[in-house]
């Protein structure tokens, strides 16, 4: 799938989930959660908050591309996958982990191996890179007040737990605040640059393939651990805490 507009992003995310909530997959929850951040992504820009609107408008296409690309991947078996999503969507559909590691594992993979790649396809050179650098900044505020209404959507849908949690915590896990996104892409934006400013494509390759190792390393720190009791009881739970979440 090629989307051309925002909004042929969006109604892919709405055929996406269509297709897996029916169904339990709990790929799903990834998927939710990025149509609500796309969505306030294309008012932002509609409302005019960024200075390039066709840049962001492009990157925001060029970004969701690499995760429609990442689960088509997934889908058809290829071994070219990025192993940052093979681990994501595995834990996500098997129901090895909880909600929130589905959520955080999505967000990991996407951000840490997607976005340097889709912000160096977009165009960071040079002569638009301060403009751009401002832009990308913007993003983070879109994203970071947008965390709050991710958590509640994803709680509303999938898990009474995540939302009863979070309240209890007030909302302290790291990946999930403002601080953790602003971090997590300026990280990106960093080494989206030296993907632009790489002398040639052998050394841009060398860079690809540590930013598939560090993506990897980050999500398998998310992950759950060795099967477990925990492990084994985790798909009823989960079950029964969607349940709850629906009901209330």
């Amino acid at each position: 799938m090629q989307a051309a507009t925002i909004q042929e992003v969006i109604d892919h995310m709405d055929r996406l989930l269509a297709r897996w909530e029916p169904e339990g997959d709990y790929l799903a929850v990834f998927a939710r959660s990025y149509r609500l951040i796309t969505v306030e992504m294309q008012r932002a820009i509609n409302s005019g908050e960024f200075e390039d609107a066709d840049w962001m408008t492009r990157l925001d296409i060029i970004f969701a591309q690499e995760y429609f690309d990442a689960v088509e991947a997934y889908e058809q078996g290829d071994q070219g996958l990025p192993n940052c999503w093979q681990m994501a969507f595995d834990v996500a559909r098997e129901k090895r982990g909880t909600v929130l590691q589905d959520l955080t594992l999505g967000m990991a993979a996407h951000i840490i191996h997607d976005l340097p790649i889709a912000l160096f396809k977009a165009g960071i050179e040079a002569g638009h890179r301060q403009g751009r650098r401002r832009d990308h900044d913007v993003g983070n505020d879109v994203l970071g007040r947008s965390i709050g209404d991710v958590q509640a959507e994803v709680s509303s849908h999938y898990s009474f737990a995540l939302g009863f949690l979070d309240r209890l915590t007030g909302g302290k896990d790291e990946l999930l605040t403002d601080t953790g996104i602003r971090a997590a892409r300026d990280r990106a934006w960093t080494r989206a640059v030296s993907l632009a400013d790489a002398p040639d494509q052998s050394v841009r390759d060398d860079l690809l393939g540590e930013l598939a190792q560090t993506a990897f390393n980050a999500t398998r720190l998310l992950a759950p651990k060795t099967p477990s009791l925990l492990a084994r009881l985790i798909p009823p739970l989960r079950r029964w805490d969607r349940a709850l979440a629906h009901r209330d």
